[in-house]
């Protein structure tokens, strides 16, 4: 879920870049107000952040871990189109939360 999240943030973050998938964006997302922003940086430091945790609580997670990330940005990447990657980021802070959450032990899922 982890690398989901954070392959539709770098996905919408390159389409912004890239003069044909502009048009694909909401304009929400082509100038977005400073909290739209904070959504985009907290997916893509919380690959690092599950990684270091990750190592932290066992060696060998870090490589399930690592693989999950890969996984989630691919499958994100080819099977999720741009126009519905424009309302899911907006879910992607709750599903951070309630990930790392359960990852720092406050709660179960």
């Amino acid at each position: 879920m982890v690398g989901m999240c954070f392959g539709i943030a770098g996905t919408m973050h390159l389409a912004g870049q890239h003069e044909l998938t502009r048009l694909s964006l909401s304009k929400f997302w082509l100038n977005p107000p400073p909290w739209a922003a904070l959504i985009t940086l907290a997916c893509t430091v919380a690959p690092v952040l599950a990684l270091i945790i990750s190592l932290i609580q066992g060696g060998f997670w870090v490589l399930l871990t690592l693989g999950e990330l890969v996984l989630g940005a691919i499958i994100a990447r080819m099977l999720i189109p741009l126009s519905a990657m424009n309302g899911l980021l907006f879910l992607t802070a709750p599903a951070l939360v309630i990930i790392f959450g359960a990852l720092w032990g406050l709660w179960y899922i």
